[in-house]
């Protein structure tokens, strides 16, 4: 991705990093809480041959600055920001593509400005309470970890764990842990390391993290007129199909599920190429619907 680096002031001040490139209806990427614009590395070049593809930073993460107020990292909030970017750009519409938590925020996006949103494609990801299925026993558990903690002892914390990420041997305990999928490859999951090593704010992580688990869209489901894709991956420790995807498609009036038996939560490295597809399946059966002006 080679395009320059444009930006929005946040409503709360924060300078909010976007990138745009590509010709044609529009993408909007939404990353999950730690990932950045790498982790569309392989499907953002892909779908720019046909789209107008925006890649954007959440606030503390890549070249975004830290978020100035908690606020301001609300799912409410980033998807203010997305729609910023859209206004920015000149772009009436688009279809909000969410990653693991960026599904909340992209479901936000429709709940704001449902004329805007010409479908939703929500990969690997939750409309809410990201701790509740995350990592099994362990997620709620560490969503408590965080709330108790003070930021300092976060801080203290989280340079212990980009220590151990640093390490050579990290990719290979994060698979055995079942965190990075089998098939990710070792370069796509360097860029993951040096983005959690240097890129990330830890206060800006902490009040995120506890905004996503705070956060909900239940209500909103069940009225969602837009067409909707779920991608779900049943073997993601993350956002595991049976408890995350499945009862997010029976939600959705209409939406459709590609389920990835194989499926983790590096599946966009793993497997873009049959989720590459799907978008594009899914954004042309959206070309009869209505402009917006």
């Amino acid at each position: 991705m080679t395009a320059p680096d444009r930006s929005i002031v946040a409503a709360d001040g924060t300078r909010v990093v976007y990138r745009r490139e590509g010709e044609g209806p529009t993408l909007l990427l939404c990353n999950g809480i730690t990932t950045s614009r790498f982790f569309w590395t392989h499907l953002a070049p892909r779908w720019a041959r046909r789209f107008t593809v925006i890649t954007w930073d959440l606030k503390g993460h890549g070249r975004s600055e830290p978020a100035r107020t908690a606020a301001g990292v609300e799912i409410p909030a980033l998807a203010r920001d997305a729609l910023q970017i859209l206004e920015a750009e000149g772009l009436a519409e688009a279809v909000p593509v969410g990653f693991s938590m960026g599904c909340q925020v992209a479901l936000e996006i429709y709940r704001a400005a449902p004329a805007r949103v010409r479908g939703l494609a929500l990969l690997l990801g939750p409309s809410g309470r990201v701790f509740d299925a995350a990592l099994g026993p362990f997620g709620p558990a560490l969503h408590g970890l965080i709330a108790r903690l003070p930021a300092p002892g976060f801080r203290l914390a989280f340079r212990g764990v980009r220590s151990i990420v640093g390490l050579p041997g990290s990719r290979r305990l994060g698979q055995w842990l079942g965190l990075i999928g089998p098939a990710a490859a070792p370069a796509d999951v360097k860029l993951y390391i040096e983005h959690f090593v240097r890129e990330l704010d830890p206060g800006t992580l902490a009040a995120m993290a506890l905004a996503a688990q705070s956060h909900s869209a239940a209500d909103l489901l069940p009225r969602i007129a837009a067409p909707t894709l779920i991608v779900a991956g049943d073997r993601d420790v993350f956002a595991p199909a049976p408890r995350v995807g499945v009862p997010l498609h029976r939600a959705i009036p209409g939406s459709r599920l590609l389920r990835l038996a194989d499926g983790t939560h590096t599946s966009l490295f793993e497997h873009h190429q049959e989720i590459g597809a799907a978008v594009e399946r899914f954004c042309e059966g959206l070309t009869g619907r209505r402009e917006v002006g």
